[in-house]
């Protein structure tokens, strides 16, 4: 037997009262049953999402508890609850102590839809007056004490830019070999090459670096343990040990971003514009088609599942040759460019493209389940002003639809073009006081597990990180702002 078990042995034990002399104490195997075989709230039209908590009974310990909590706000001082349990009990007595509202005893055996405030410490005595037995269960009703699906951008949640000299001119940062990796052009012309590994704890490494030609900034990329930068000039350049910068012997327009290991972007030959790849892979460098974005479009980001035989990588909106805005994401398999979604967002440049996380309800409305999303955030539209409405696709980019209102940046942060982003994952730890079992935090796709620790549960939490971008009037930023949707920072459901 564990020491778990065996601490919860008093809670199913219970002696018969000696004044009964036909009566002793009863053997485990003789114990009546008295579980409580299902739990719930009444539905109440002015307190919503009552009746849609789903509650687990943990018979071992003797809680009853809704693991997925309610929403932020939801009034649980006068509530009804549902409680089934076998016919053999005739007795359930249900105790508050320390509540807002109510306190002292319910004979819920008499009076079931007599409200119970759950404000405070409420427990559920069921007992069997035969036997002179009881058994004693914890009710708990969880609520939110913040709003779950809200995208959080605290006001304090910023840093700036890991320049050396301040105000810095123009910057670039991307991911190379699990770091945040920044190229910074300072207010006096020096560069300056700074590298994170947590940036969450703004752990910047920066100094100066000497490059042998001026370079494009805008244009660096990363591929796993390659950078690729251009020149002012165009000509293409790599390195993997960022110190020294390797001419690749090839002239582009410009980087739309990396693939797997090679660098992707627009190339001229005779007034001809096509697509380019360095190293030379299986791409089909064609002549790019009319309404193929040439500039602004948003960062190049790759997906990768079960159901790819290759990875896709996705680009969206930009300017087209003749000027125009674009409001298509374009999709590259390694072979071929195509236009995976036409419309759902508006015509713009200098988007940022963000994979990250949301949730719905599942069919059953018993728990929410979690969905790996793209979300589209920032950017100038065709008459010049900045977009501030946050876009989610929830089917790899074919897709578009506004955000909820709970995902749309607050005014704290400003509005901007051209941002980058990275999505790092920052440790987390909750307290199982309770001992609760641990289980999935929903069905959809996962990218954080969770351990145990005795009490503890540890888990990683995905940030948010927008760094630098323009402003209206074209100045760069000298900010990294922090963001998360709420309901990741929240224990694991367990």
């Amino acid at each position: 037997m564990t020491k778990i078990a065996a601490a919860a042995l008093p809670a199913l034990m219970v002696a018969v009262s000696a004044c009964n002399e036909e009566s002793s104490t009863l053997s485990m195997d003789e114990m009546p049953n008295m579980a409580v075989t299902a739990f719930s709230l009444s539905a109440n039209t002015r307190n919503p999402g009552l009746d849609s908590a789903y509650f687990s009974i943990d018979l071992e310990r003797g809680i009853i508890f809704n693991a997925d909590s309610l929403r932020k706000g939801t009034d649980i001082s006068k509530v009804v609850a549902k409680i089934t349990y076998p016919d053999v009990v005739d007795r359930a007595i249900i105790t508050m102590t320390g509540g807002s509202v109510r306190t002292g005893e319910i004979d819920y055996e008499k009076t079931q839809t007599d409200s119970i405030d759950f404000t405070g410490e409420v427990t559920l005595t069921l007992g069997i007056k035969k036997f002179d037995v009881e058994k004693v269960y914890r009710l708990k009703v969880n609520v939110h004490k913040e709003e779950p699906d809200l995208l959080a951008w605290d006001e304090m949640a910023f840093a700036a830019l890991p320049s050396r000299l301040g105000s810095p001119l123009r910057q670039k940062t991307v991911e190379m070999k699990g770091l945040a990796v920044s190229l910074i052009e300072e207010n006096d012309g020096t560069y300056t090459l700074a590298t994170c590994d947590n940036l969450y704890a703004d752990t910047w490494k920066k100094h100066q670096i000497t490059l042998p030609f001026k370079p494009d900034t805008g244009s660096l990329a990363a591929s796993g343990t390659t950078l690729w930068i251009l020149d002012d000039a165009g000509n293409l350049y790599t390195t993997t040990d960022l110190e020294t910068f390797t001419p690749a012997g090839e002239k582009w327009l410009s980087i739309t971003g990396t693939y797997l290991d090679s660098a992707i972007g627009i190339r001229e030959e005779e007034g001809k514009r096509y697509f380019a790849q360095h190293p030379v892979r299986d791409m089909n460098q064609c002549e790019i088609p009319s309404d193929f974005p040439v500039s602004g479009t948003s960062n190049f980001v790759t997906l990768q599942n079960k159901w790819t035989s290759s990875p896709v990588a996705l680009a969206a909106c930009g300017r087209k040759a003749d000027g125009k805005m674009s409001d298509s994401v374009w999709a590259f398999d390694g072979k071929e460019w195509i236009i995976l979604s036409n419309g759902g967002l508006p015509a713009m440049e200098g988007a940022s493209l963000i994979p990250y996380y949301n949730y719905r309800p599942s069919h059953s409305g018993d728990s929410m389940i979690e969905y790996g999303v793209w979300m589209l955030l920032g950017g100038r539209m065709a008459d010049g002003s900045f977009n501030r409405t946050i876009y989610i696709s929830y089917d790899n980019g074919v897709t578009w639809h506004k955000g909820d209102s709970k995902l749309q940046l607050p005014d704290v942060v400003p509005s901007m073009s051209g941002c980058d982003n990275i999505v790092a994952e920052h440790p987390m730890e909750g307290n199982l006081s309770d001992n609760w079992k641990i289980a999935r935090r929903g069905n959809g796709p996962r990218r954080i597990g969770f351990t145990t620790d005795g009490d503890r549960v540890l888990w990683d939490c995905p940030y948010i990180y927008l760094i630098g971008g323009q402003s209206p009037d074209g100045k760069l930023y000298d900010t990294i702002w922090r963001g998360v949707l709420q309901r990741l920072t929240f224990m694991p459901i367990i």
